[in-house]
């Protein structure tokens, strides 16, 4: 095995300690870690140099700055770039494309840009059996993308697993109550009704093109232009697995099955599906979710006095609440109304989604590049993978029903 490969096994090992550092907030065992981390990362892009004898050229420049490439696979010796911003872009493209070892300052830029304990942590993915490291900036800036858009998995329970299908026990709600009995007498007894659920992981994925003479432009933060096409695929995704379930509540498959789902009409028999048909138990939890049209049809309710019912939360922006509940707007084009006959009807799900959803996830995205499939083409492959599932878990957490609107 090369040494290379060694520290690649070891830095994915290191990288898993400071993550569970993290969801620990044990933040100075964190720091620590990384700092191993980072220890690591320098070893391997030594033992990478030397294997590397083509990049030779590449250091034989008296300057320490960084220096522009051409669309070779080697390196000219160029004005050398001073810029931080500019020279930390480059870094980050070279560690995610596999174009070759940093520089001293281009090392300094990155470092001191991404600079929070733990970063940067590695990714490991190669189109063949691995080999270059993708920093997790990349999925932090992927991560604030998601923020851009309605995503129902911050609603749902998330279950991150290990492998791609599982099982676990259930039990059937019993109506269970202690019974009275006198002194050495049998006390009643009762039972328990356990079942047994699965969960599938499937996986899903999306390739995107990318010009070597972007790659070659290495000033441009190409993760930056494509990180939101990839969050905007993920969550567009995962949105529409969550919502099959919650459709059939309303639609079923037929348009009799529309028809015949329970029709809301008035701010009563709104109260009536929240405080009523919604068992107590999910109430303190309970969330609103419906669609553009079901929104705005929220807005023109009043309690006769011409006083909306639904008031924007002063601590969270663009956030609006109906007795104290908030509303999740999700847009008609994630969340169509359905039409029966001549009208149409906008959803609405009241509930508990944590406890009515859970996605069991696997390893979260990961990112691998080819140069091989356009090669033709004077282009690199970057292919995005998701892996996850969505189960119904607790079918009595949500109540379903329809407006005309």
């Amino acid at each position: 095995m090369l040494k290379t490969d060694e520290l690649k096994q070891e830095i994915l090992a290191k990288r898993n300690e400071v993550e569970k550092y993290q969801q620990a907030e044990e933040l100075e065992k964190a720091f620590n870690a990384a700092k191993e981390l980072n220890s690591l990362i320098d070893k391997y892009e030594i033992e990478l140099a030397k294997q590397k004898a083509t990049f030779d050229k590449f250091f034989s420049a008296k300057d320490s700055g960084g220096f522009s490439r051409i669309d070779t696979g080697n390196y000219d010796i160029a004005t050398p770039i001073t810029d931080k911003a500019k020279l930390a872009n480059r870094a980050f493209n070279k560690l995610l494309f596999n174009r070759g070892p940093l520089t001293d300052a281009e090392r300094n830029a990155y470092y001191n840009v991404t600079g929070s304990p733990g970063s940067p942590a590695q990714i490991e993915a190669t189109p063949s059996k691995g080999g270059y490291l993708v920093p997790t900036e990349q999925m932090a800036k992927l991560q604030e993308f998601r923020k851009e858009f309605v995503a129902l998995k911050d609603y749902v329970s998330v279950i991150n697993v290990n492998t791609p299908a599982g099982s676990w026990a259930t039990y059937s709600p019993e109506d269970l109550e202690f019974q009275p009995f006198v002194e050495m007498t049998d006390i009643a007894e009762s039972d328990v009704s356990y079942g047994q659920a699965t969960f599938v992981v499937e996986d899903r994925g999306l390739i995107l093109p990318v010009s070597n003479k972007l790659i070659a432009d290495a000033n441009i933060d190409i993760i930056g232009s494509l990180g939101r096409l990839l969050a905007q695929a993920a969550v567009r995704t995962e949105n529409k697995e969550i919502l099959k379930p919650l459709n059939k509540l309303i639609t079923g498959d037929t348009e009799s099955a529309i028809a015949a789902a329970t029709t809301v009409t008035s701010y009563k028999a709104l109260n009536q599906a929240l405080f009523k048909t919604l068992d107590a138990t999910y109430l303190q939890a309970a969330r609103i979710f419906t669609n553009q049209d079901g929104f705005l049809w929220l807005q023109d309710l009043d309690d006769g006095t011409n006083r909306p019912l639904i008031t924007p939360d002063v601590t969270l922006p663009n956030t609006y609440r109906y007795r104290g509940k908030e509303i999740v707007v999700v847009p008609n084009s994630t969340l169509p109304s359905t039409a029966s006959g001549a009208k149409n009807y906008a959803p609405f799900f009241v509930g508990d989604m944590r406890s009515y959803l859970t996605l069991f996830e696997r390893q979260g995205m990961e990112l691998a590049t080819s140069r091989e499939l356009y090669f033709r083409k004077a282009g690199m492959a970057l292919r995005a993978t998701i892996r996850f599932g969505v189960v119904v878990t607790d079918k009595d957490a949500i109540t379903a029903f329809k407006v005309e609107v």
